[in-house]
């Protein structure tokens, strides 16, 4: 089950804002939101949260809306995922916390960088999120999570590829203590030591190993967690440094002569010649210009930009990469794009 992680881990109590989102009714008549901060009930923050809550814990035809504004506005989030729809009526017992918590958690991202991963559980009560064959562009483990937050306790132990989690801009599994906020995040170790796993063959011969239940360092074991998995593609838009580019959640844009992006922690490989090609995802109405890609000093290549008609299209450039294995910063440099190109992810293979 493929989504989108953004949620920033929040400083504010959590407990009393996630009673509160817990005690609200859903609507039933769409309404404008609304038109100025001074319109809201609800914090910045405040409403990242109510957001999320209702994604994982309401169906797609349900959802939450906040209490009204000073002025009468409300906002109202729309449901996704439905891992515990009651909470709907404000009904939402241990299990239902524990379901909602390990979504939430599954979704922090303390960057609050845009990306997509696939959130999975072989959990008896989260049948939904069994792994399938959309879950084929999405082969890393990063981590499982699970927790209470309504208590103050969330985990995360590492999956076997959770270091890919770092070229991403996902820390959460690797360095636990830097997702605090939310909830204090705490580190149960190895996934394949801290919880039963179950495996699904898919069609390429690969498997997705998600968790069925998972124990704390205290010897607890919790049965709703879920595990996460990353692709082997960056958000364009996250990268570490930008110069004549604007950042978007849809990727990077207008992108102009000598503009530059910087990724860092670019993982190519553990053998050396492992990556050969760079992949973008591009989207071009007009032909022509250049990204040329660097790293050290050194021009590995040229991803000479096509038309795509306008519509997002795979494009590839051969790299002089040989020699290159381990983690490395990477450096796309931009040349005569039309205005309206946009690069939504990048990938090495």
């Amino acid at each position: 089950m493929s989504t989108t992680s953004r949620f920033v881990a929040l400083s504010f109590g959590i407990a009393a804002t996630l009673a509160g989102v817990a005690a609200a009714k859903a609507g039933t008549v769409d309404r404008a939101a609304p038109d100025s901060p001074a319109d809201r009930a609800l914090t910045n923050q405040q409403a990242m949260l109510w957001k999320y809550t209702a994604r994982c814990a309401l169906r797609d035809n349900q959802e939450l809306e906040a209490p009204a504004g000073p002025n009468g506005g409300t906002l109202k989030f729309k449901g996704a995922l439905g891992l515990a729809p009651e909470w709907r009526e404000g009904k939402c017992d241990g299990a239902c916390q524990e379901k909602v918590s390990s979504c939430l958690a599954a979704l922090t991202n303390q960057t609050g960088d845009h990306v997509q991963l696939s959130m999975l559980s072989a959990a008896p009560s989260l049948a939904t999120m069994s792994a399938s064959e959309s879950d084929l562009p999405y082969p890393f483990q990063e981590g499982a999570f699970f927790g209470n937050v309504f208590t103050g306790e969330a985990y995360v132990c590492r999956g076997r590829d959770a270091e890919k989690g770092a070229q991403l801009k996902r820390f959460c599994a690797l360095a636990p203590g830097l997702c605090s906020g939310l909830t204090n995040f705490f580190d149960a170790g190895p996934c394949e030591q801290s919880c039963q796993m179950s495996c699904t063959p898919l069609s390429d011969g690969t498997s997705r190993c998600a968790a069925m239940s998972c124990r704390d360092p205290k010897g607890r074991v919790w049965t709703h967690p879920i595990t996460t998995y990353l692709r082997n593609r960056i958000e364009a838009g996250n990268a570490d440094a930008i110069s004549g580019a604007v950042s978007r959640d849809s990727g990077l844009e207008r992108l102009q002569d000598g503009g530059q992006a910087i990724y860092r922690h670019v993982d190519f490989g553990r053998v050396p010649g492992a990556v050969r090609t760079l992949v973008a995802n591009v989207s071009a109405a007009e032909g022509g210009g250049q990204i040329e890609v660097w790293l050290d000093g050194r021009r590995l290549g040229v991803l000479a930009v096509g038309s795509t008609g306008g519509v997002p299209k795979e494009l590839a450039a051969p790299l002089d990469a040989h020699h290159l294995s381990g983690e490395h910063d990477l450096l796309l440099k931009f040349g005569g794009l039309h205005p309206e190109v946009r690069v939504a992810d990048i990938g090495l293979r």
